[in-house]
């Protein structure tokens, strides 16, 4: 069967007169009917009713419209799986991400994406959650990855990746280590070691205390620094104690450097999120990363 005639049998039952279909593929009446006479001639079967002025299908008639149905689906089908390997995904992505999902999450998923996307570079840039959130919503990265949602009102989309929990680390030598838990009470006179405001651990950390009924200003940082790197090694260094992702110190409390303790009657669970401008999902790369993102987070 001719793939051509099949399609002007399809306009032909759409449109319901052999004029109409002849007008809407730029052809003359009798091509039409040629078509339709041929596929009736090679399948041996009569497809419309000719006593009748409207065009009204046989029962073999019907039977070839559910097979012309299939196959236009399947020809769009087929079509659009070879755009999709004829044009492979390729180009430049501009990625911001806050410090822990910066160094701990992203680089799986982005390890992953390019090793199925070789033609892709990508570039990421590590500051804090409101640096990060400001940058996609400005236009300056495309993707951003932190530990905070949007603000309301600044249309951006966002969507769960990865969870954490955020712990309390001392040193082996400091006298809460020899301790499984805690009180808050407690952590008012100890030397803390905290993030910058701006950080999304940080302001995660306060928003969780307060949701527990506790008052962070009563905590009195002794030091300040700009990454989780650099509080886990001043903690290691008995600089003083701090508050961590438990992705950041995995290697440390294996090997014993630093130790984990429990604060009484809390939890500080978190959740890291992907976030993005729908309306800028213009690119095709863009699209296949977020979907990829989603598509990982939904798994996990």
């Amino acid at each position: 069967m001719n793939l051509d005639y099949i399609k002007t049998y399809t306009e032909l039952v759409k449109l319901g007169s052999f004029s109409a279909v002849a007008k809407k593929l730029s052809v003359s009446q009798p091509a039409v009917s040629f078509q339709i006479q041929k596929l009736e001639h090679d399948l041996g079967v009569c497809l419309i009713n000719r006593n009748y002025k409207k065009v009204t299908l046989t029962d073999a008639g019907k039977r070839l419209l559910e097979f012309a149905t299939t196959v236009n689906c399947e020809e769009a089908s087929l079509l659009k799986d070879l755009g999709h390997l004829r044009d492979d995904v390729g180009g430049d992505l501009q990625i911001a991400a806050s410090t822990t999902p910066g160094e701990y999450v992203l680089p799986v998923l982005l390890g992953e994406f390019l090793s199925q996307h070789h033609a892709v570079r990508a570039r990421v840039a590590v500051d804090d959650s409101i640096s990060v959130i400001n940058g996609v919503k400005g236009g300056v990265y495309e993707v951003g990855f932190c530990g905070s949602t949007p603000p309301k009102g600044h249309s951006l989309e966002s969507f769960k990746v990865a969870e954490d929990e955020i712990v309390l680390i001392v040193y082996p030598g400091h006298s809460f280590a020899t301790r499984e838990q805690v009180s808050y009470k407690e952590l008012e006179e100890a030397h803390l070691i905290v993030r910058e405001p701006t950080s999304g651990t940080q302001k995660t950390l306060e928003q969780l205390l307060a949701q527990s009924g506790l008052n962070p200003s009563r905590l009195r940082p002794r030091l300040t620094l700009g990454s989780s790197q650099a509080i886990v090694s001043a903690v290691e260094a008995c600089a003083g104690i701090a508050f961590v992702s438990s992705l950041a110190v995995k290697q440390q409390l294996n090997s014993g450097s630093i130790k984990k303790i429990t604060l009484a009657d809390v939890k500080l669970k978190r959740d890291f999120y992907c976030i993005y401008y729908t309306e800028r999902l213009a690119t095709r790369l863009v699209q296949e990363f977020v979907s990829f993102i989603r598509e990982k987070s939904s798994a996990g």
